[in-house]
């Protein structure tokens, strides 16, 4: 059984850093499609202390592989879902008139050609709103029973044309598959 923790949307890489000491005996990928972000990732993939297997893709996790509009924001706001608002929070809202074409992988048909049904992994999950197509991808296709612990930041209230209702059936679903953990 290899031990896997995937990051999708690993941002500046602080995170990842900080798994990646706290389980040392797992083999690490790194997903963040903002290409200004790949070198502080690097630099904390560098800094580690032990030498974890990582791997690094500048790409968005989505439904399908590709090329996808990224709307660049503040770092922590940046997303593929038109839409999103804002908390006042960031300095920097977000720019849809600017988008940035970035390369896309389909989450699904990674993890049915990467991981084992015996694998222990652990994802890391804050997409900035795509967490809801992906997850419903997952769950459509049954690669949601590929992943052993999910860790999750969910962003539902930032999208006014999504209900509450609409979040909890999402999230109903995948928790009742996985060991769902929110994330924020």
């Amino acid at each position: 059984m290899r031990k896997i923790f995937i990051d999708c949307g690993t941002n500046l890489g602080v995170v990842l850093n900080r798994f990646m000491h706290e389980l040392p005996d797992h083999d690490f990928y790194a997903f963040e499609p903002n290409p200004e972000l790949l070198p502080s990732i690097r630099q904390y993939v560098e800094q580690a202390h032990h030498p974890a297997r990582v791997e690094v893709s500048q790409s968005a996790v989505w439904t399908h592989d590709g090329t996808i509009e990224l709307f660049l924001g503040h770092h922590e706001s940046s997303t593929v879902m038109p839409g999103k608002r804002v908390p006042p929070v960031y300095d920097q809202q977000i720019d849809y008139s600017a988008p940035v074409p970035v390369p896309a992988i389909d989450f699904s048909t990674w993890l049915r050609r990467t991981i084992r049904p015996d694998d222990h992994v652990v994802v890391k999950m804050d997409i900035e709103g795509a967490e809801y197509p992906v997850l419903t991808k997952l769950l459509d296709d049954g690669t949601i029973n590929l992943i052993s612990v999910l860790y999750i930041e969910w962003h539902h209230d930032r999208f006014p044309a999504m209900s509450r209702a609409e979040h909890d059936q999402v999230a109903t679903a995948v928790s009742a598959r996985v060991d769902v953990r929110d994330w924020d």
